[in-house]
């Protein structure tokens, strides 16, 4: 029985969120029976993922490969539970569930009617289970039909607020993301004129022995791929659609997008560079330096617009964007070091800017006060809100006990080991303008008069979440241990297997 519920589970983890949104709707009139299953089947993710990271890959190279349906690759669709996977899909339960908790608690200040807020949660659920297929699947149509499940989803979960600034920010993110989509589909079909095969393992295979043949197709592929998820991952001068996304959705809708959902296209980049081009190809291409040039860019561009942002929510999409640039470079540095600093950055991100937009949600639907000049002294009649934002503030600059310097740290020693000097210099003063763009926020919270209104911190939901994921900001900067082991675990997976 437990050898079966073990070898079930990586499929277990996607289908269970599907199949919950899918029972959903029938439900529509049960709100809290709809809100608990909702937390629930999020919670039994993460007991999943919990136990294959504890019990199943205790060293390093084992993984479960499971055939759906009992075919294997490469006809069958192939989940694999490696390192990687198990890694990801536990950054997503992880944060999802606090963000989970949030929305059952504070999602009708923002979203109305009620069916609305049950709509908001099937289409929350079905991002989720996209997100951990994106996790588990070896299979590039099927990280096509995920990627693009999850922009649907996204489009939905922005729009789920009335008003034109959000269904105008949702269309122009549909278009986009439209556009990437039709980029990333003609790279996967590329791959499969030139090798037969869409599984990412045999696709490498034919790769390795026919690329020298059609060099040129292969450029273009890669191109495509580098574009469409640019697009998607809000890679900068891509990024286009997300400040109006982020910053107009509701506030547990912009923390998983920026958590959660930009991080799955990064993954999905990730193993088809590393997977099904492998890292010697990607380096005789020169792919690695545009990695690089892009992040540095990225973070840099991205940094200084976010300086100029008055709105709250808007300086930190733009603060997305530019953490987008860390993972870039570090996906461009091709060694164990800096691939374990690009996947201890994702989490780290995943943890702190939900922390950051759940903070600056609630502060925004309590006081009616969208700009930052407007926040003088919330951090006396909201300290459990602003304690939040702070000890994610301080986690993203990257200072140290705090997660955000554990994966910048790795990226600096990664870029320093390949001879990158401008790589590691860009890091460190993306760290000084993070500073410059965040601090700020603190000092008017804390240090100028407050008003007089009666402003107070949210319901009880809403602070276990915000807690939970401040706390988990803490503990991934000072206890980084096993977890920061499977990244360099999944790090040696994507270069060596």
């Amino acid at each position: 029985m437990t050898a079966t519920l073990k070898q079930h589970l990586p499929v277990l983890l996607v289908v269970g969120p599907l199949l919950v949104a899918y029972i959903l709707p029938v439900l529509f009139r049960r709100t809290r029976l709809i809100r608990g299953l909702t937390v629930a089947i999020v919670a039994l993710g993460l007991l999943g993922t919990g136990y294959l990271a504890i019990f199943l890959l205790p060293s390093v190279g084992s993984s479960i490969v499971y055939g759906v349906g009992g075919w294997s690759a490469p006809w069958g669709i192939e989940l694999v539970a490696g390192n990687l996977g198990v890694f990801f899909a536990l950054m997503v339960t992880g944060v999802g569930l606090p963000i989970s908790l949030y929305a059952c608690g504070a999602l009708g200040q923002e979203v109305s009617p009620s069916e609305t807020r049950s709509k908001f949660l099937v289409l929350y659920l079905l991002l989720t289970g996209a997100l951990a297929g994106m996790a588990f699947t070896n299979d590039m149509f099927n990280i096509f039909v995920l990627v693009e499940v999850a922009t649907l989803s996204c489009c939905g979960l922005v729009s789920a607020r009335r008003g034109a600034k959000a269904a105008s920010a949702a269309f122009n993110y549909l278009v986009l993301a439209t556009i990437g989509s039709s980029f990333i589909l003609a790279g996967i079909g590329m791959v499969y004129i030139t090798t037969g095969h869409l599984n990412i393992g045999f696709a490498n295979g034919e790769l390795v022995k026919a690329w020298s043949t059609y060099p040129h197709v292969i450029w273009l592929a890669v191109s495509f791929f580098l574009v469409g998820f640019g697009v998607k991952g809000a890679l900068f001068p891509l990024h286009v659609w997300l400040p109006d996304a982020h910053s107009s959705a509701p506030t547990p809708a912009s923390a998983i997008l920026s958590a959660l959902a930009v991080k799955g296209y990064a993954l999905c980049l990730m193993k088809i560079l590393y997977g099904v081009f492998g890292a010697s190809l990607i380096t005789t291409l020169g792919v690695n330096r545009i990695l690089v040039i892009l992040g540095m860019v990225g973070t840099m561009a991205a940094s200084i617009l976010a300086l100029g942002q008055e709105e709250l929510k808007r300086r930190l999409a733009f603060s997305t964007v530019a953490q987008v640039g860390y993972v870039f470079l570090g996906l461009g540095l091709v060694n164990v070091t800096g691939l374990t600093g690009t996947l201890y950055h994702m989490a780290s991100h995943a943890m702190i800017k939900s922390s950051l937009f759940l903070a600056a949600g609630t502060i925004v639907t309590t006081t009616g006060k969208t700009r930052i000049s407007e926040l003088a002294g919330i951090g006396k009649k909201m300290p459990v809100t602003m304690a939040v934002f702070t000890i994610a503030s301080l986690g993203l600059v990257g200072i140290p006990l705090f997660s955000g310097f554990v994966g910048k740290w790795y990226l600096l020693l990664g870029s320093l080991e390949v001879g990158g000097v401008l790589a590691a210099a860009v890091i460190i003063l993306g760290s000084v303008l993070c500073a410059a763009y965040l601090f700020p926020i603190i000092r008017v919270a804390y240090f100028e008069p407050a008003p007089q209104e009666d402003w107070q911190d949210p319901g009880v939901l809403e602070k276990i979440a915000m807690i939970g994921l401040a706390v988990g900001v803490l503990v991934l900067g000072t206890v980084p241990g096993s977890y920061l082991e499977m990244a360099v675990q999944a790090a040696s997976e994507l270069l060596f297997k």
